[in-house]
């Protein structure tokens, strides 16, 4: 007699597949999966335009706005970051609420933030990033509003991209000349 395996899929995922990584991160505490090292490889072609490249093979297209001199064709850096905390949301509210049995029918994460250009500019004085951030969330489930939030409430502490930007996080930048210019 042949053993027919079924998987068991909320919301796309395999059932117990966040339990089973969960596992594997208590098992090796500071291998791969635990720890894992994220790279991106940001090449400037011309202009303001970049070409961005992931592991997963994916090109990102980078620029700035005609108003600001770039030429519209890609992303800015200000929405490829929304975009990270975006995604990384709906990664751990998916991930969450498919681990505790809620079907979601829709969800959608509008990420939006003001910038201060007058001091990124040099116009004025004070802090050139976002002022702040703010995300407006749209869920569609059978389960109530109340267990919802309840859940969203206890995850957002566990999505690494929020926590990223709600915390000083060392940033070194490295600089290696590759050019033949010298100068003394």
């Amino acid at each position: 007699m042949s053993e027919t395996t079924h998987r068991v899929t909320i919301n796309g995922l395999q059932a117990n597949a966040g339990r089973a990584v969960r596992e594997r991160i208590r098992a090796d505490g500071v291998g791969d999966i635990a720890r894992p090292l994220y790279h991106t490889s940001v090449q400037w072609t011309e202009g303001y335009q970049t070409l961005t490249k992931v592991k997963s093979g994916a090109v990102l297209h980078g620029d700035e706005p005609c108003a600001y001199g770039g030429a519209g064709l890609g992303a800015t850096p200000q929405e490829l970051l929304l975009a990270g905390i975006g995604n990384c949301l709906a990664a751990t509210y998916i991930g969450g609420l498919s681990a505790s049995g809620v079907k979601v029918n829709s969800l959608v994460l509008d990420v939006s933030g003001r910038v201060d250009f007058r001091a990124a500019f040099g116009v004025t004085s004070g802090n050139p990033g976002f002022e702040s951030i703010q995300v407006q969330v749209s869920i569609d489930t059978e389960e109530s509003p109340e267990r919802v939030d309840a859940l969203l409430a206890k995850l957002l502490p566990t999505a690494p991209i929020p926590d990223t930007i709600m915390r000083p996080v060392p940033l070194t930048v490295e600089v290696q000349h590759t050019g033949g210019a010298t100068h003394g």
